[in-house]
């Protein structure tokens, strides 16, 4: 197992911990490493810049992440490459969960001596970073609905009959001015 990916809370220095690292992509899909389901399909490692601190009680992981991944564009169905920025943020105590509701915070309660595993940490941010619909561009203008070809990169060539349309009617209305 790959030791320098856990973290245990308890030997936190008291400046705390940084990193900016490139997780290894195959340690991201690899399904023996970690309890976090594997994210498959990225093209390249995962740039992650992430630091762990002590505040009371309360130990606090914050940082971006950046990765990419092949996707294809929901508007014109063409194959390119997804760029994902995430936030980490995560705060964990040492312990047991309260008893009382009331008493219930925000934070992951981990059991002494506190060992995160900052791999599971980071796919489940991808996890929750994912999005069902992406597009290529902002300018991307999609799949004709006629004859289904690719308005980036070619004119539509089909015959529209609007005739039907429900506005149709107002091409011929005539405006005074």
């Amino acid at each position: 197992m790959q030791r320098q990916w856990f973290v245990t809370l308890q030997n936190l220095p008291a400046a705390g911990r940084a990193w900016e690292i490139d997780v290894p992509k195959k340690l991201l899909q690899d399904s023996e490493f970690g309890n976090v389901d594997v994210v498959s399909g990225l093209c390249a490692d995962v740039h992650w810049n992430v630091s762990l601190e002590r505040q009371g009680d309360l130990f606090h992981l914050a940082g971006e992440w950046r990765a990419e991944m092949p996707r294809h564009c929901s508007r014109c169905n063409a194959a390119f490459n997804w760029q994902m920025v995430g936030q980490t943020e995560r705060e964990f105590q040492l312990g047991r969960e309260p008893v009382n509701e009331e008493d219930e915070s925000a934070c992951e309660y981990i059991a002494a001596p506190g060992e995160v595993n900052l791999v599971d940490v980071l796919r489940e941010d991808i996890w929750l970073a994912w999005k069902a619909d992406v597009i290529c561009s902002e300018t991307c203008k999609g799949l004709c609905q006629g004859c289904g070809n690719n308005l980036n990169t070619g004119t539509c060539k089909c015959e529209r009959d609007d005739s039907d349309h429900p506005f149709a009617a107002l091409r011929n209305l005539k405006l005074d001015g």
